[in-house]
């Protein structure tokens, strides 16, 4: 398929100019290295070394393995959300476009770099609300999912029922928001006081986004997609905890994997701070300070959680990479 219009008119027509982020929020993330440090300096590092040493080459393969089966059903879960939408994009291409935004979201804070992924709807003329609309509920999937998780594991682990009451309603709570949001998006006409605020160009150029994107995520809210969506999200993120609980076999931990899955629920949310890269530092003090309670030392649950997030960290930049590259050679062939 070839562009029906020149890609640089597309991409200007997206956004406006950013300002250029302040030298601060530059630096931001290196709040969460600056924690990781002071963690690592608590610990023995020779402990650690050791810990490292302990486990098998197979061990590590085999998390690997597991990890790389994840990624491939988050493609296959965006691709079937776009089908919902009706827009077709091929497996060779969605699969290209999606590893390399992985590479991308590793070095982006929030990872906000996986949502670069959509430039290969962009390229097919597809608006920029409607191209991030997939892009936003698997994130919100994903998010609700590892929320729930963490709440509702912790709670019952720590056997107080009214905090997984509490966890409950928060996550009704967030569902009730997002319908609220659709339907203040949705009218025609819109709110006084929202239109009022979108006399200004760039507030109308968002509100039109938002709108697009509002009627982009409603054919993935039919109960056949949302159901769809739901058991690749819950088969995904199996695969990135029997990821895990094969390094701490192979790291001789032994707890419970309701624990871990606990942990690394909890591990998963410090992604999203803006201090920190990959939840670097925040992570690690999190599976230290759960694990420690089960007897577990502070130098195997540190280790465990670095080389989780290496495993993680590594698949996704060397894909990544492979995706960036064959991405590029599918548009020198017009294959986009």
């Amino acid at each position: 398929m070839r562009l029906s219009r020149p890609a640089s008119e597309i991409h200007a027509n997206i956004a406006p100019a950013r300002p250029r982020p302040s030298r601060a929020r530059k630096l931001l993330p290196l709040l969460g290295l600056l924690l990781l440090a002071w963690v690592l300096s608590q610990l023995d590092l020779g402990a650690m070394r050791a810990a490292f040493g302990r486990i098998a080459a197979a061990s590590v393969a085999l998390a690997c393995a597991f990890f790389t089966l994840n990624l491939w059903l988050k493609v296959a879960r965006w691709q079937r959300l776009l089908r919902a939408q009706g827009i077709a994009l091929p497996h060779r291409v969605a699969l290209a476009a999606f590893l390399s935004s992985q590479f991308y979201a590793q070095v982006t804070v929030g990872r906000v770099g996986e949502f670069l992924r959509i430039e290969a709807l962009l390229e097919r003329g597809v608006s920029p609300g409607t191209a991030l609309a997939a892009c936003v509920f698997d994130r919100l999937l994903d998010l609700y999912v590892v929320l729930g998780a963490g709440l509702c594991f912790g709670a019952f682990w720590l056997g107080d029922l009214r905090l997984a009451s509490v966890a409950g309603l928060i996550m009704l709570g967030l569902a009730a928001l997002g319908v609220w949001t659709m339907r203040l998006l949705d009218r025609d006409p819109p709110p006084a006081w929202l239109e009022r605020s979108a006399r200004r160009p760039l507030l109308a150029r968002l509100l039109r986004h938002a709108r697009e994107l509002v009627q982009g995520v409603r054919p993935m809210l039919a109960p056949g997609p949302l159901l769809e969506a739901a058991g690749w999200t819950l088969s995904a993120w199996y695969l990135y905890l029997v990821a895990l609980f094969v390094l701490a076999a192979g790291l001789q931990i032994d707890v419970s994997r309701v624990l871990l899955t606990a942990t690394a629920a909890f591990a998963a949310l410090s992604s999203l701070l803006p201090v920190t890269i990959s939840g670097l530092g925040a992570r690690e003090l999190i599976y230290i300070e759960v694990l420690r309670a089960r007897g577990v030392s502070g130098e195997a649950a540190a280790t465990l959680s670095l080389l989780h997030l290496a495993v993680m960290t590594a698949l996704a930049i060397g894909l990544g990479l492979l995706g960036t590259l064959w991405r590029a050679r599918q548009r020198r062939a017009g294959e986009i």
